[in-house]
């Protein structure tokens, strides 16, 4: 399609658009209809989760809240299309409502009600709402909110238990869970996450050795072989690397564990958030507020 025609489309798309906005507001206005909200989500199970709550947040004010998942049947893979990112957050929390749009429906709100937005960006307040959006993208809760909802609804007390594994953890004196996270991450200092070197976890496992004494290290990662090769073949402690787990299984179990090493991304952070007593062990690599509770940092 030429340039000149793909112009033509976003201008009768806009044109479109202001129409059914405009109509549905008037709707909304007679109390003939609510507003709705449609969610985008895509990503592992920590965006899934944070993509959740965004909804949540607005079906708290009565409005109905549709999420599309059509990324999860079309790519679900990490950015560089090496490992797989499956709609899993509902497997650990079935009984959350949890309302998936799709059809002529789904289209037509990403077509002509799509805020679009990638990063950085704030919800906009339910209150202020005059006619359905479909938000795309990485927006940021309101302060306070998020850590509220993140209580109320990935309550771990009623998440769903994983295989025998998760007896061996409980029953440990205490345990240290590991996540590495490599693929996408791996090869370069993430504007997000910051970098770690394979070092950081050589040293996050002395210092836990150290610190805290465990009895035995678990390991979670995409990359089993690598963490076997470059870490668990230099470590004296006792260690097992569990493999074959979804990633809401990982996260059930990393969750569990009375000590957690995080990767650089969300996942290790999202586990100890799910488990406010475990200690937590941060790599130092970003300016970043340093007064978390039960939370260590080391290079």
């Amino acid at each position: 399609m030429s340039i000149y025609l793909k112009r033509i489309k976003y201008f009768l798309i806009r044109i479109i658009s202001c129409i059914f906005q405009n109509i549905e507001t008037l709707l909304v206005y007679l109390h003939i209809c609510k507003p709705k909200v449609i969610i985008y989500m895509d990503g592992g199970i920590c965006s899934q989760m944070l993509m959740y709550l965004q909804g949540q947040w607005y079906a708290e004010y009565g409005l109905k809240v549709y999420y599309d998942t059509r990324w999860f049947e079309v790519c679900g893979l990490d950015q560089f299309g090496q490992f797989t990112r499956d709609l899993e957050f509902h497997e650990m929390w079935p009984t959350l409502p949890f309302h998936v749009i799709k059809g002529w429906r789904r289209w037509f709100y990403k077509e002509f009600f799509n805020i679009g937005n990638f990063m950085n960006g704030t919800l906009l307040e339910p209150s202020t709402l005059r006619h359905s959006v479909y938000l795309y993208g990485y927006w940021d809760l309101p302060s306070g909110v998020y850590d509220r909802l993140f209580r109320e609804k990935f309550d771990i007390s009623r998440a769903q238990t994983v295989h025998n594994i998760h007896l061996n953890i409980n029953n440990e004196d205490l345990i240290v869970g590991v996540h590495v996270r490599r693929g996408d991450l791996a090869k370069g200092n993430n504007p997000i996450y910051g970098g770690v070197t394979d070092g950081y976890f050589l040293h996050a496992v002395d210092f836990c050795k150290k610190k805290f004494m465990p009895q035995k290290f678990y390991f979670f990662s995409d990359e089993p072989d690598w963490v076997e090769t470059n870490i668990c073949s230099q470590i004296d402690v006792p260690n097992e690397i569990v493999r074959g787990n979804k990633a809401w299984e990982d996260l059930r179990l990393l969750a569990s564990c009375d000590v957690i090493v995080a990767s650089q991304g969300s996942f290790g952070r999202c586990a100890a958030r799910l488990n406010p007593q475990a200690k937590l062990i941060i790599c130092d690599n970003k300016p970043i507020n340093k007064q978390q509770p039960n939370t260590f940092y080391i290079k």
